[in-house]
């Protein structure tokens, strides 16, 4: 892998989504007729980070915790640190201990009163990425007129001038009620002060969605609108129906277009129990085709608000150009059974000694294997060949003399990966053959030249030398054929992914990647909870457009997650199949 090409391998790297949510409580503090309400909705949307606002002082930020979620899900949930606000209307941050862990909690204070209105900031990490990030917690000044709109943006200037003094590229999302009714710069400039460019946009915010305009009591926005899931008054908060879209999951540019290792994931922005049928009515009047009636009914119960999520993508993929390369692989022997006689070579390209003991091997199953340091020498000389086998016995293996033997990693004779990792869990080195390769019977596949992309299919040959018993390969040894090969050397360029149509859909979906130049790309599957699976295609596009369709025949309904990336850069693509 002389060019590295990204993959995830979750069992030694860490890549997974997240699903971050924003929702105001309506002024909770201890209702017990509520809280069965709240843990129907959690069990739909799983949430994995949860920013409330409208907890009533302590007792409600207790109260949440003990009587919702650790009924929801015992021993699953933390909290942040509180800051109990003077306007009775705080907002707190609960996260899944598993996934996060929180560094601090502090409070910006906006043009009001000191704790009344403030924005929350909270530094957390993501476990097992380590990548860190800050999210807000926002209420701004709530109601219509202008004295209101200045009061918000008021705040949104406090905001947004402390958003702008976070470091370059620092990940961070700001989620809440921002009691704001639309785009306009004239009758809501804070919405302006937070989105709009100015001279320093470190700050600015954007909508993952793009669904930007005057949306107040305006039907073309139905779809969108989080206020109010109600049009009869009690438990206090607004009975309007639905017309406004107040609560929002804003992020910072880098996460939305794909610059750093923390990518929103594009079409999981969702408004919950929003069916775009219910503009100006109660959430749960007559049918709603997004949710059944009895969460339509706790959406109406629970709250003058829709809660809000997104679905966020850790990618912290590792890799040690540590020069050593694998170089031939015997996926399928003949003279031997392949549990007896499968092996694969590396190379030590560097003019200086390496040891590997303790590196790992990993195939694209769940198969893995760590290089035990007592075993014997695992130490590789400068320019030398290493042998790894499932069977040391020459006798029985094939007539293969290995240099180490390893156990609980085979190799399938069709599809398969070779991932080599360091002792830290950084990518060495990979190979990921397919059904297009050729993989013989009794017939190694090598690289001819050290200097080749050992990812790209046309760099492999099948041997011609014969060894042991009678398979052909060079275990152990440089291959002495003669060398007439085209040699492809492919450098990542800039590339865009189109959006998917349809989707959702039932058989296919289509999208086309537009490129530069000529270059190899990895077309990769996961599920939502990160694991890959095993469709993963490296393909060589071509400068210009080039059309793919991804096949779900294989697969069950669901949301599935398309990763297409080069060395240079990667797209996420929501994909949602229905049967």
């Amino acid at each position: 892998m002389k060019f590295f090409i990204y993959t995830i391998i979750l069992s030694f790297l860490h890549a997974s989504s997240a699903r971050i949510m924003t929702y105001n409580l309506l002024n909770f503090s201890d209702d017990n007729e509520r809280e069965a309400h709240y843990r129907s909705i959690f069990e739909i949307i799983s949430p994995d980070m949860i920013v409330v606002q409208e907890i009533i002082g302590q007792t409600g930020f207790l109260k949440f915790k003990s009587d919702v979620l650790d009924i929801y899900q015992e021993d699953q949930w933390s909290s942040t640190s509180f800051i109990n606000q003077s306007a009775q209307q705080d907002i707190a941050l609960f996260y899944k201990q598993d996934i996060f862990s929180f560094i601090s909690t502090s409070a910006i204070n906006t043009a009001q009163s000191s704790g009344t209105r403030d924005v929350i900031e909270w530094t957390m990490i993501h476990n097992n990425s380590d990548i860190e990030f800050n999210i807000y917690g926002v209420h701004l000044k709530a109601s219509s007129g202008s004295s209101n709109a200045s009061q918000r943006l008021e705040e949104a200037t406090i905001l947004r001038e402390h958003l702008n003094g976070l470091p370059l590229g620092r990940n961070f999302i700001v989620a809440g009620d921002f009691n704001i009714y639309s785009n306009s710069s004239s009758s809501e400039p804070a919405f302006n002060m937070l989105t709009g460019e100015s001279d320093n946009n470190i700050g600015r915010l954007f909508d993952p969605i793009n669904r930007i305009g005057n949306w107040h009591n305006n039907s073309s926005f139905s779809d969108v609108h989080t206020q109010s899931p109600r049009t009869t008054s009690f438990g206090g908060g607004a009975n309007g129906g639905m017309d406004d879209r107040f609560d929002w999951l804003f992020v910072s540019d880098n996460i939305l277009n794909n610059e750093s290792n923390m990518v929103y994931v594009e079409e999981s922005y969702t408004t919950f129990g929003n069916d775009g049928n219910h503009f100006n009515s109660a959430i749960n009047s007559g049918n709603n085709f997004s949710v059944s009636d009895e969460i339509a009914d706790a959406l109406h119960d629970a709250s003058d608000h829709l809660p809000v999520y997104m679905d966020v993508w850790f990618d912290d993929l590792v890799f040690s150009d540590q020069g050593i390369i694998i170089t031939e692989i015997m996926a399928n022997p003949s003279s031997v059974s392949d549990s007896y006689g499968e092996w694969f070579e590396i190379t030590n390209s560097t003019d200086t000694s390496i040891s590997i003991s303790g590196w790992s091997i990993k195939d694209s199953g769940i198969d893995s294997h760590i290089i035990e340091s007592d075993y014997g020498n695992t130490v590789i000389e400068a320019g030398q060949f290493f042998v790894l086998a499932r069977n040391g016995d020459v006798s029985s293996n094939g007539g293969v003399y290995p240099d180490y033997v390893y156990d609980g990693f085979s190799l399938s004779n069709t599809e398969d990966h070779i991932t080599l990792m360091d002792s830290n869990g950084a990518i060495v080195d990979e190979v990921h053959y397919t059904n297009s390769w050729d993989i013989s019977s009794g017939l190694s596949i090598e690289i001819h030249d050290l200097e080749s992309d050992n990812s790209i299919e046309e760099n492999w040959f099948l041997s011609t030398l014969p060894y042991g018993f009678g398979d052909y390969g060079t275990p152990g040894n440089s291959y002495e054929g003669i060398l007439d090969i085209k040699k492809q050397h492919l450098n990542p360029g800039s590339f865009t992914v189109s959006h998917l149509f349809p989707n959702p859909f039932n058989a296919s979906t289509v999208f086309r990647i537009f490129s530069e130049q000529s270059q190899i790309i990895n077309i990769q599957t996961f599920d939502l909870s990160g694991r890959e699976l095993h469709d993963k295609k490296k393909k060589l596009i071509k400068a210009g457009n080039n059309d793919f369709t991804w096949s779900g025949s294989n697969y069950v309904s669901g949301i599935y997650i398309l990763r297409i990336s080069s060395p240079s850069a990667y797209f996420f693509r929501k994909l949602v199949l229905v049967k």
